[in-house]
This record gives C-alpha cells, structure tokens and sequence, in this order.
C-alpha cells in the first residue's frame, strides 16, 4: 500500500511539475519567478538534455561497475523550481530517479530533493558558485564542475557512513546534447 501510495505521489508530482496544465507545455515559464535574476541564470545553466556516464568505485565487497544514462532537467511551468528526470542502467538493471530543486531565500542557496528508485527520498543543499556545483546532504556530498561553454559537467560523489571521513564513491561524466 505505501509503494502505491508513493507511486500516486511521484505521479502527482510529475503531472503538476512536467506541464499538464491548461495546455502549456513542460518548458514554458506561466508565472513570476521568485529566484533572483543572478541565481536564475546559475541554474539555467543545467537546463536541458544531458547523457551520463558513471563509473562506481569498488568498495565494501562490491566490484567497480558502470552506468550509462540519460537526464533532463526543465522549469517547472511556473519557473520557480527545476524538475531533473534522472533514467539510467547499472549493469542490466534499469532505473529512474527524481529531483525537485528551489530557490531558499532564507540561506541563498537551493534546496534539493531527490527521489530515489528504492522509494527513499533525501534532501540536499545546491549552492552554485561560479562553474562549482556542490550537492550537501546527509550522507553524499557532490561536487561538479560545469565547462566554460556548459556542455559538460563533471561531477565526484562522496559517501560518508557512521561519522566516518567521506571517501569517493563515484565519478560522472554529463553532456549536454540540447537545451531544453
């Protein structure tokens, strides 16, 4: 019951932020947005169609292995939040994930939540400096770094388990194939 729960949740959340709304489509901005024009132009940056290559990092008995994928990000209809569609396959399992991200006025940095396929969710902090992208959650720290011409970013993901130093757990490689 509480996966069907979720699912409706996550299809909710889909409908609303892809643009099934009076017949707008997905990418159009319909209201006033309340991130500042500086940040805006920060997170536009990621905006569009990106294929993904991860190599995953051997540890814990666990062999290295590699996933190959697709992500998309896009404004929602009203221009306020991003909505990052995250499709992907890890040895022959496919999977799919989801992030909502939004302007935090009180600390001038982005709140992130991702969704993940085994139905967890977590929230990050994104604070974007320059071409420096850095995801802060509990437990996983990312930081990417977008190019000159944001075609490409390449992003280290690291892991911290029980109060332990964070060690690196993966690498990608994202290219942007279009904007959106």
């Amino acid at each position: 019951m509480k996966k069907v729960i979720l699912a409706t949740g996550i299809a909710f959340a889909l409908l609303s932020f892809t643009g099934i709304k009076g017949g707008k489509k997905a990418t159009e901005i319909t209201g006033s947005s309340v991130i500042p024009k500086e940040k805006r132009e920060l997170l536009k940056k990621i905006v569009g169609r990106w294929i993904t290559q991860t190599n995953i990092y051997a540890r814990n008995g666990k062999p290295a292995s590699k996933v190959i994928g697709s992500d998309i990000w896009q404004w929602s209809p009203d221009g306020n939040f991003t909505l990052h569609m995250a499709y992907g396959i890890h040895d022959t399992t496919g999977f799919g994930a989801m992030e909502i991200t939004g302007y935090n006025p009180k600390t001038g940095d982005f709140d992130s939540y991702n969704f993940n396929p085994d139905g967890s969710f977590e929230m990050f902090t994104l604070t974007i400096n320059g071409n420096t992208w850095i995801w802060n959650g509990k437990e996983v720290k990312t930081t990417g770094v977008m190019a000159e011409d944001g075609k490409t970013l390449t992003v280290k993901h690291e892991i911290t388990e029980n109060g332990k130093p964070y060690e690196e757990f993966m690498e990608t490689v994202l290219r942007k194939g279009s904007d959106y």
